[in-house]
């Protein structure tokens, strides 16, 4: 088989050192890949936004699997464009995607389905988050709705910081439009956890579980980033809160999709906070965890590429690892 792989990141390299692996590949091509991913395979100059260039080089070199990295473009609906061509491709439609694109709809998900989340406000006027602001206990954590590279999630300790951060938001659009609606969360406490999880439709398996460490400075202090390094599995994952996921989070989660008629197809990555046993969703992510792919592939000691036709296929039942 010939495996496309969308983005350039070290995820993308991790996806590629794994796949690279499969006796089934034949060749692997990143888009546009970095100085790793070149040892393992060919980078094309193509960036992951380019649908149309990257429909047209799969098309022309007969890719059997395109395999989508990054948010964005899962978001622009690449995987509708890739099926409406008889394209293979890994990864949500568009629609599926909008657990990830737009944290409002998940978070309104939640609400209908019961999935453990933190309490929030929903906002598209600054006087209005303003003084729903006023009324809270600090810490409060606030996010731009939509994509913002990691970065659209702040911790604020006080009314004043998030006074300023609904102003640099909404008004100011900082994080662009992606910031035209915000929420306003209780701050949780707890332990963070990752797990990545292949799903199709009310079929899933858990692929791994991962930390990683969020804050930009030492003692958990600063901004969030996208991730400033990770490790796996979550030492303290533990048989009682795997039950809890499967029966309070994925269970609800996936009987909402589908009386929404939302079927996911894909990498679900669900972010959670632990705390005293049992665990509440910070946010839902549509794909690869970067960085936690690189610490969850290589623990994997199954071949990744069935694992992935499985899934598309609707066959991950079926499938050992």
């Amino acid at each position: 088989m010939k495996v496309l792989i969308v983005g350039g990141g070290g995820r993308e390299h991790a996806l590629a050192w794994k796949l690279e692996q499969s006796p089934q590949v034949d060749a692997i091509f990143c888009a546009p890949g970095n100085a790793g991913t070149e040892a393992l395979g060919e980078n094309v100059p193509l960036p992951p936004n380019d649908s149309a260039g990257l429909r047209k080089f799969a098309r022309e070199n007969q890719i059997d699997l395109t395999v989508v990295g990054p948010d964005d473009p899962l978001a622009a609906g690449l995987v509708d464009e890739f099926r409406a061509d008889n394209l293979g491709i890994f990864g949500p439609t568009k629609a599926a995607a909008r657990l990830e694109s737009s944290k409002v709809f998940a978070k309104q998900l939640m609400r209908c389905t019961g999935v453990p989340t933190a309490m929030a406000g929903v906002f598209d006027q600054s006087n209005k988050a303003c003084r729903f602001a006023e009324k809270l206990r600090y810490p409060v954590v606030i996010k731009a709705d939509g994509l913002a590279a990691g970065k659209g999630v702040l911790i604020v300790p006080d009314a004043a910081s998030a006074m300023q951060a609904i102003a640099d938001i909404i008004d100011r659009h900082r994080f662009g439009s992606a910031g035209a609606q915000i929420l306003i969360e209780e701050f949780l406490e707890g332990w963070e956890c990752s797990l990545h999880v292949l799903v199709n439709g009310d079929h899933y398996r858990v692929l791994g579980t991962a930390c990683d460490h969020k804050r930009l400075k030492d003692g958990n202090e600063g901004p969030n980033t996208g991730g400033m390094g990770a490790f796996s599995p979550a030492a303290a994952w533990d048989a009682e809160l795997e039950k809890h996921f499967h029966e309070k989070i994925m269970g609800p989660l996936l009987r909402g999709l589908r009386d929404d008629k939302l079927h996911f197809s894909g990498l679900l990555f669900p972010g959670l906070m632990v705390n005293r046993g049992t665990s509440r969703v910070l946010e839902f992510n549509c794909r690869f965890g970067d960085p936690e792919t690189q610490v969850i592939l290589p623990r994997l000691r199954s071949d990744l590429l069935p694992l992935l036709t499985a899934t598309i296929d609707g066959r991950i039942d079926d499938v050992k690892f």
